[in-house]
Parts: structure tokens; C-alpha cells; sequence
């Protein structure tokens, strides 16, 4: 994306402004210089329940010691650690994203989580104002990840704010949901999120998923069509808008007929796990991996830019260490990773875990409780892999980096999130709306190319 010119500036420098829209091809013209002609897109994969990454990444040197008996019980065995380097290991299930580490393809960010400025231990230990609202709460905290804003004062979601900054006009197709429940993440912009909800993707896919009159809904369906095609210029604004959006929420199905006929058939089937809670995570990524193989070359309908939001649920474990999900987890974003390598989308993918918070440091003699500062994973060819960015906690009784037995956040979210965006194709000054408390924190953690 370097030294290439955005659509604003474009507008901005040729002094054409909105004049010359009328022109037939401008809008492509303003896309390709918006873009440079190159697809991209981030696959969001939210960890949902809060992840005990204290036993997915565990020390393997002399640091191991004093681990174990900070998690007594469910401490992993230091013989069975996957080797990273540097006095870290992966949990013996995590043999895919351990290669993927290896082949610098998988990064690590520690100790990440909501802030809403830079804060000490001592200052949590006093209650500082500077503390989120309502830190362990799941739905508070799960929230202000997918609002990217742990001030309060966000009510979309950080998705939807680049929907609406990237493409001021309009991009239906950037937001694509594929999970089930608990999107925040894509609400509140000026497109609603398109929604697939199965793992079947082919030519008929948006007539098995229709709902406008000229896909399945007959003569009922014209009647709603034609009343709110009436409304679309009434006197009262309200109707107004909400008729052109019955409107092209009504079309949408028509407009995507045929955007899947040449989907990539060669797509493995992923595995559907066991006992998973909720749609299977590889379901949810074989969804992704279809529509992006349509994508890759001229963007889903000339659209370069797209966010896909996927939900593993399953990880609020009071009760055990998170060793089934920590395994699928792996497994699954191996296959996915796979299928991006063979179809030549390494590079043009970028996938990023979120989750609630992170885990208490010691057990309750089963599991672990809600915590608040964690590890997030960030996976592909555009990734500077293999290494560890942030500053990994002393995971000791006595450690100085806790306080009442939860992780301090040494990395804000947003410095985290800003940097895939930023290799996304946002600006600095487009960084800033995206993420309003940005200006707070590190803008540029550098773990992308």
C-alpha cells in the first residue's frame, strides 16, 4: 500500500470532487486508486468465553519452576511443551500452529487486553479511574474488544466504523458474518452484515439464501417490494430511509446471483470437531475459505476489502484448562491457513484472535476464573511470524506483573487491532475514527510487513 494514493486524497488533489461522479467508470476508477487493485481481508476469530493462554503458551526453561506452582494442578507437564524458542513452548495439541510459528507464518502478541489508557499494577490495586468498565464481565468486556473502545463511548463496532471510513459510499459486501451469535463486532455501520449460516457455498447459494421477489418469496414478496419501492421518496424521512433499506436488503440476494459460480471446488471439508459448542469453528472457516476463493482476484463484486467475523465458542472453562478447545483451535486454523497456501492467498488473509480477557494465573482446583490480560494469535503470509510482540508476564505466585491473581495489559487492544488495519489499507488519520482512544497507545506494534 505504500506510495499509493488513497480515494480521498485522490479527490482531494485532482480538485474534481463530486462533480465528476455522473461520469460512467469513475467509481471503479476511484476504487482501484482506493485500493491499488489488491484484495485483502482479516478474518476475525473470536475466542469466545475467555482463553486460559497460560496453557496454551508455558515457559520451558528455568521459568518453568515457578509456573507449576502457580498453576498447581493444571500446570502442562514441561516434557510435553512444543518448543518456540526463547523459554516458550506451545501445548503438546498445538502442533499446526506451532509449524505455523516455525514457518514465521503465526504470531504471538502478549499480555494484550481493554484499556482505557496505559495503567500500573499499583494503580489497579487502588482502583484507578483509569480501569475499564466492568472488568470479567463477559458481555462488557467481549464488547468493548468488538467496539474496539474500553472508554464506553463507542456504540458500533470497530468493523463497521471501517466499512464506513474506507468506503464512504457504500460496501454491502465487507462485512460478512458466518458465526452465529454475539456480533458486535460488524454493527451499527451503514451496511448491515451479510450473514451465511452454513457451510454450503456454491452457484445456488443466493437463491437457497434468498428472500427478494425474484428469488422465492412470490406474490407476497412483490407486495412488500412494491410498498416499500413507494416509500423510498415519502415526505417523512424515516420511512425514506427505512424503505431504500428494505429496498437493497431486498435486491441483495438477486445482485449476488451468480457470485459463487466459480468457487473453488478443490476446498477440503473441514473437520467439524467434537462436541462443539455451538457452529463448529470449522465450519465457520470453510465458509470463509469458499468465499474468499471468489474474492482473490477482482474482490467479492469489485469490492478489494473485506472482514469476515468467525465465533469458537466454549472457552469459559471454571471447571478445566481449555485443552479440547485449545486443540480444534489449532487444528482448525492449520486446515485454514492450508487451503489459503494452495489457492495463493497467503499473503492477502490476514487471521486475528480476540477473546473476552484472559484467565486467573492459579487455579480454583478445577479451572481457572475470569481474568483480564491475554495473548492474541495473528496468522499469515503478511505476518512477521515466529516471534513474540509485547512483553510476556512473570507467571509466578509472586509476580509482579498481576494483580489480584488477573493480568495487567502491557498492550492496549487497539494498538493491537490498529496494526492489522493499518496493513488493511487504512490511513493514520482513517487509524484515529476507527479507533477514537488510539491516540493513547502504540499505533504500530510492526508485526506486519
Amino acid at each position: 500500500m505504500k506510495n499509493k494514493m488513497n480515494r480521498r486524497s485522490f479527490m482531494k488533489k485532482t480538485a474534481l470532487g463530486a462533480s465528476l461522479l455522473p461520469f460512467v467508470g469513475l467509481a471503479e476508477m476511484l476504487e482501484a486508486v482506493e485500493m491499488g487493485g489488491e484484495y485483502k481481508a482479516i478474518v476475525v476469530v473470536l475466542l469466545e468465553g475467555g482463553a486460559d493462554v497460560f496453557n496454551m503458551i508455558a515457559p520451558n526453561d528455568d521459568a518453568y519452576a515457578a509456573y507449576a506452582v502457580a498453576r498447581g494442578s493444571i500446570a502442562l507437564p514441561k516434557t510435553s511443551l512444543l518448543n518456540i524458542g526463547n523459554g516458550w513452548g506451545m501445548r503438546e495439541n498445538m502442533e499446526a500452529m506451532q509449524q505455523l510459528y516455525a514457518h514465521q507464518k503465526l504470531a504471538i502478541v502478549a499480555n494484550v487486553g481493554t484499556l482505557k489508557e496505559p495503567v500500573t499494577v499499583a494503580e489497579a490495586e487502588a482502583g484507578s479511574e483509569k480501569l475499564p468498565f466492568e472488568l470479567f464481565a463477559h458481555n462488557t468486556q467481549r464488547d468493548q474488544w468488538m467496539f474496539g473502545d474500553a472508554t464506553g463511548n463507542s456504540r458500533s463496532g470497530w468493523a463497521a466504523r471501517a466499512a464506513d471510513t474506507l468506503y464512504t459510499e457504500g460496501n454491502p459486501y465487507f462485512n460478512i458474518n458466518v458465526a452465529d451469535v454475539n456480533n458486535h463486532l460488524q454493527y451499527g455501520g451503514k451496511e448491515e452484515a451479510l450473514h451465511f449460516d452454513d457451510a454450503y457455498v456454491s452457484p445456488d447459494t443466493m437463491k437457497y439464501y434468498g428472500f427478494g421477489p425474484k428469488s422465492g418469496d412470490g406474490e407476497l414478496g412483490k407486495v412488500y417490494y412494491d410498498l416499500y419501492a413507494q416509500q423510498q421518496n415519502s415526505s417523512n424521512r424515516v420511512m425514506q430511509a427505512l424503505a431504500k433499506k428494505r429496498i437493497s436488503k431486498m435486491n441483495l440476494p438477486d445482485d449476488l446471483v451468480g457470485v459463487f459460480d466459480n468457487v473453488d471446488t478443490a476446498i477440503q471439508a473441514f473437520d467439524t470437531g467434537v462436541h462443539e459448542v455451538g457452529k463448529p469453528l470449522g465450519a465457520q472457516l470453510e465458509v470463509v475459505a469458499k468465499i474468499l476463493s471468489v474474492s482473490k482476484n477482482n474482490g467479492f463484486k469489485g469490492k478489494k476489502r473485506q472482514i469476515f467475523f468467525v465465533n469458537q465458542h466454549g472457552w469459559d472453562t471454571h471447571d478445566s484448562d481449555n485443552e479440547h478447545q485449545v486443540g480444534y483451535l489449532s487444528q482448525s486454523l492449520g486446515a485454514f491457513q492450508y487451503e489459503l497456501d494452495r489457492m495463493g492467498m497467503s499473503d492477502q488473509v490476514t487471521t486475528m484472535t480476540i477473546s473476552d480477557f484472559g484467565r486467573s494465573l492459579t487455579s480454583n482446583n478445577a479451572g481457572t476464573d475470569h481474568g483480564w490480560g491475554s495473548h492474541a494469535f495473528v496468522m499469515g503470509g503478511a505476518v512477521r511470524g515466529g516471534h513474540i510482540y509485547g512483553t510476556m508476564p512473570t507467571l509466578s505466585k509472586d509476580s509482579t506483573d498481576f494483580w489480584s491473581d488477573r493480568m495487567v495489559p502491557t498492550t492496549a487492544m487497539e494498538s493491537y487491532l490498529a496494526t492489522v488495519v493499518k496493513w488493511f489499507g487504512a490511513s493514520d488519520s482513517e487509524l484515529n475514527t476507527i479507533f477514537p482512544n488510539l491516540h493513547r497507545f502504540t499505533r504500530n506494534m510492526d508485526f506486519m510487513a
